[in-house]
């Protein structure tokens, strides 16, 4: 591994005219750090990437790797120097996952420090690995003609009947539970329809999230890629989680115009929820704040294409929240790189101008930058991870466009 130096334009201007070739001189009045690639059996490094065990000392990142699928986590010390801790799993070996999406999901329970890797295991079956430095083994079994079963949506969500979060998955047009305890045979599932009008269409998710409902547990908000008006946004009861026969009609919903691909996103913030939406067949996407109870609009949006990834990012010492969203395939330096933005987010919805710009100061091609974004807590402060090709950059400082400090060094001895 190695740690180079990265720099926003703000820290560039500050440390003036530098020699990019004197980084180890340099290495210690930067605050931002790269590590490649560590000794894991991966050859694509950082498909996906989500906090780990939360600490006051340090952090832990967990990163997903592809072509040869592996579960690792890097380590920093309060100083910010990072290590591949001795967990790594080989995802095959261990529990037979061969191969991995393009961008597999990845979610931090909202709860504990545990994260759900979700994928599918092939014929009629979808793997949830759940846990911190050990995984637990949850298999889902759904009923299809297909030789393998795709992973489309998942969320944390607090069920009906429990007293923990547990992963709701949406594969096709249905959507099913995982049970931490007994698991009910034959497994339940769900299919979410339209409307409570006989025959209705079912909706086919490509985004789900979770919301606290009425009875104390969590609805569920769906959006749709099918029906009678694909793009659709849904509210349904949260015992969709437990099974319906034979489907679940929605509490309300909102046509939104923009039908959702398989990567888009529903991300909660209290009673309101922010969509984010990509397109299957070109780079259209979408970032748009909708109230959670009435399933209408707030504020503008913000439709920049080539969006593939994104994380709500609530700041420290402010109260301020933000969306962190990943851009790897735009063109930075004349080379198609990747850049990440930072949108503010508030009651009145998503401002239209990023509060911050970033990208590696030596852009090269392909390397999808933003690929995967993630918020981790490091020296007991939230900061920004973002992953790229075989590459992971971890933000100690940020600053934002008008040159005011989002959230200051968080190294000891800095």
């Amino acid at each position: 591994m190695r740690t180079s130096m990265l720099l926003l334009a703000a820290a560039a201007a500050a440390l003036g005219a530098c020699k990019w070739t004197e980084f180890d001189d340099l290495q210690n009045q930067t605050w931002v750090s790269s590590t490649d690639k560590p000794g894991v059996k991966s050859s694509d490094y950082g498909v996906a990437i989500q906090r780990g065990p939360r600490s006051t000392s340090g952090g832990t990142l967990v990163v997903i790797g592809a072509n040869q699928p592996t579960y690792s986590q890097l380590t920093y010390d309060a100083k910010g120097n990072s290590k591949l801790a001795p967990n790594t799993l080989e995802l095959n070996s261990t529990y037979g996952i061969g191969q991995l999406d393009e961008q597999p999901i990845l979610l931090a329970d909202p709860t504990t420090d545990d994260v759900a890797l979700i994928v599918s295991g092939g014929s009629s079956q979808i793997v949830v690995l759940t846990g911190t430095d050990q995984l637990s083994l949850h298999n889902l079994f759904i009923t299809s003609s297909t030789n393998n079963i795709p992973v489309d949506a998942a969320t944390y969500m607090l069920p009906p009947g429990s007293s923990v979060e547990e992963p709701l998955v949406a594969s096709g047009d249905i959507v099913v539970g995982t049970f931490y305890g007994a698991v009910p045979s034959p497994q339940p599932t769900c299919k979410l329809v339209e409307s409570a009008t006989v025959g209705a269409a079912a909706i086919a998710p490509r985004a789900l999230g979770a919301v606290r409902g009425v009875a104390g547990t969590d609805d569920v908000i769906a959006w749709g890629s099918a029906g009678t008006t694909p793009g659709t946004l849904y509210r349904y009861p949260g015992s969709a989680f437990n099974g319906c026969s034979p489907s679940l009609p929605p509490i309300l919903s909102h046509d939104t115009g923009f039908v959702p691909g398989r990567g888009s996103q529903i991300l909660p913030i209290g009673n309101l929820v922010l969509l984010v939406g990509r397109h299957d067949s070109d780079d259209t996407s979408l970032l748009q704040v909708y109230d959670a109870t009435t399933l209408t609009p707030v504020g503008g949006s913000v439709s920049l294409p080539k969006l593939k990834s994104a994380v709500l990012f609530d700041a420290v010492p402010s109260t301020d929240e933000y969306v962190i969203a990943g851009y790897p395939g735009e063109i930075v330096g004349g080379v198609a790189a990747g850049v990440v933005r930072m949108f503010k987010v508030s009651a009145t919805g998503i401002e239209s101008q990023p509060a911050a710009l970033f990208n590696d100061a030596q852009p090269e091609d392909n390397q999808s930058f933003g690929r995967a974004v993630a918020a981790m807590e490091f020296n007991g402060s939230p900061i920004i991870a973002v992953a790229a090709n075989n590459e992971i950059f971890m933000y100690f400082r940020l600053d934002l466009t008008d040159g005011t400090a989002l959230y200051g060094e968080t190294r000891q001895g800095r």
